[in-house]
């Protein structure tokens, strides 16, 4: 069965990428001096001739690195923000909150 466009969870880029040649981690905080690249440039706005510091290999031999948002991208939009929120970060929210709620129900019964 295929997914449809609707189907597609959304996919946010971190802005930094590493090398499947020799592990090379680019990381936009850094940028790349050598090339030159300045601080704070996420890898996907490189230039297309850009290659590994270390190996030398062209940019199509990084894979970026991604977050997974648990949620489908045409959703996004609607909700209270927990759209842009990833799958972990919602279950903490969720336990989180009856922890909590479970707390001050028991916290009830102390009060005379």
């Amino acid at each position: 069965m295929l997914k449809s466009a609707a189907e597609k969870f959304m996919v946010i880029g971190q802005g930094s990428a590493t090398c499947k040649s020799c592990g090379y981690e680019y990381k936009p905080e850094n940028g790349d001096p050598d090339f030159p690249i300045p601080r704070g440039m996420n890898f996907e706005v490189t230039p297309e001739d850009y290659v590994c510091p270390v190996c030398g290999s062209p940019k199509k031999q990084f894979v970026a690195s991604v977050k997974v948002v648990a949620g489908f991208a045409e959703n996004q939009k609607y909700g209270l923000g927990t759209n842009g929120m990833t799958g972990d970060q919602k279950l903490l929210l969720i336990y989180g909150s009856l922890l909590t709620f479970f707390a001050l129900f028991i916290a009830g019964y102390g009060l005379q």
